[in-house]
């Protein structure tokens, strides 16, 4: 949970304002987390028998009180419980593990727990782990320390949540992510990220932001500081070249979200910084880190509808018969069983279906369009030859000689007239009133009509 400088609570539930930040953050997450589960737990074919996790590494109070409505609601902590308690399936092997390092948030958590679910065993919950039955564990402990304790829980498929005041350090990705991934982009680990991008650029309370320039003679004491936890964030000093300058702050913030992501995509196939705009200028991102594309675009999906952006569709139909006038060669090629090529199929499923057109041939829905993996690895060479694909230019964890490619858009947009989808904007609290205001016009005009209706019959 991201604090301010001086906490604040109404009864239990920490005070932050918001309702385009922290309000929607905590809406996307709400539907994520069920969404989630409901898959990596197996589903209702499994009875939801396998083995999963929730860990929370900054849970906070697990209410949140939006200042700007004053409503109290559930934070992410909230909603994970609320998936374990009183989500109505069959919960019994997910773990729900919040870490909290402050005490008055830790102690504020513990009442909330009481009041909202509980019959979650507080005493049991924070005691030893291997006596833990509830599968609630509680830990009031720094990061360093809450993960040291996290490795001896059997975790399962997980999702990892760092939401810290700002950024969270490298080195505790690094930490998680090797740890849990042994190979290739395995699945079963997802991390949501939270980054407050304009902070480094704006600054805030008594956090300086960072300097213009890469000449450290020409820093404030204050500023070092501040690029030495950037030096964090990022685990190396290759950032500072390309952020410390006179560029717009718009553009400096674009540019350390998409160094992050190349960061992050070390470790992760798909990377998605979901954008949001609390107040003013401020932009913070939430980061869903995965290498299972299906929750990727469903949370992309969630986002978009609740921010305004349109979603992405563009048409198979028309991009096709272009496709087939291009390359008719693969047309003779057709299986039996398949009414179109393998290439078009692949293609159309990067295109729709891959966060920035990222993929490789162990991808598990390409491997459902084409099972053989030989197979798929020709295909993306004849794409990457045709001019669609191009490679990535970022190392994986592992320094496997594996290639991974991303879509080209000139190409794409030549050949098959398909632009890539917008960027995501944040709603403002301002759009968000209009919206709103629009939405209860139309609303308005639906009863008219109705009453209207009522009337003539």
């Amino acid at each position: 949970m991201v604090f301010p400088t001086t906490l604040r609570f109404e009864r239990d539930a920490i005070c932050l304002s918001g309702l385009t930040g922290t309000k929607l953050k905590c809406d996307v997450i709400g539907e994520y987390y069920p969404f989630w589960w409901g898959i990596t737990s197996g589903g209702p074919s499994q009875n939801y028998q396998k083995a999963t996790a929730i860990v929370e590494l900054n849970a906070a109070t697990g209410e949140v009180y939006i200042e700007d409505t004053r409503q109290t609601v559930l934070g992410s902590a909230g909603h994970a419980l609320e998936l374990k308690v009183k989500g109505g399936l069959n919960t019994q092997n997910l773990k729900v593990i919040l870490v909290e390092e402050n005490r008055d948030c830790y102690d504020h958590l513990k009442n909330v727990i009481n009041r909202r679910w509980s019959s979650i065993p507080i005493r049991e919950a924070e005691g030893p782990i291997e006596s833990n039955q509830s599968k609630v564990y509680l830990l009031n402990t720094t990061l360093d320390d809450a993960l040291k304790a996290i490795a001896d829980i059997q975790l399962g498929n997980t999702l990892f949540f760092f939401d810290p005041l700002r950024s969270v350090e490298y080195s505790a990705i690094e930490n998680v992510a090797s740890q849990r991934m042994d190979t290739f982009f395995k699945t079963g680990t997802e991390f949501f990220i939270f980054v407050f991008t304009s902070d480094w650029f704006l600054g805030r309370d008594d956090f300086p932001p960072l300097p213009h320039t890469t000449n450290e003679t020409k820093w404030a004491p204050s500023q070092k500081n501040t690029v030495l936890e950037a030096d964090a964030l990022f685990g190396n000093l290759e950032w500072r070249r390309h952020i410390l300058n006179n560029n717009s702050i718009e553009e400096k913030e674009h540019t350390l979200i998409e160094l992050y992501k190349n960061r992050l995509h070390r470790w992760f196939r798909y990377v998605l910084p979901l954008p949001f705009n609390p107040k003013s200028d401020q932009i913070f991102h939430l980061i869903l880190c995965s290498n299972y594309e299906v929750g990727v675009r469903m949370t992309r999906n969630v986002y978009a509808s609740a921010t305004g952006n349109p979603r992405y569709s563009p048409n198979n139909q028309q991009a096709f018969e272009r496709f087939k006038k291009m390359h008719p060669e693969t047309l003779k090629e057709l299986k039996a069983r398949r009414r179109r090529p393998l290439q078009w199929l692949i293609l159309w499923k990067i295109i729709t279906q891959h966060e920035e057109g990222v993929c490789d041939h162990q991808c598990q829905d390409l491997a459902s369009i084409e099972d053989n993996a030989f197979a798929r690895m020709q295909t993306l060479d004849w794409l990457m030859a045709k001019g669609y694909l191009r490679l990535m230019k970022v190392e994986n964890a592992w320094q496997l000689k594996v290639e991974r490619y991303e879509l080209n858009w000139n190409t794409v947009g030549g050949n098959l007239g398909v632009t890539p989808p917008n960027p995501l904007k944040p709603i403002s609290p301002e759009q968000l009133k209009l919206r709103q205001l629009i939405e209860n016009l139309e609303l308005r005009k639906l009863l008219e009509q109705l009453r209207g209706t009522q009337k003539q019959e």
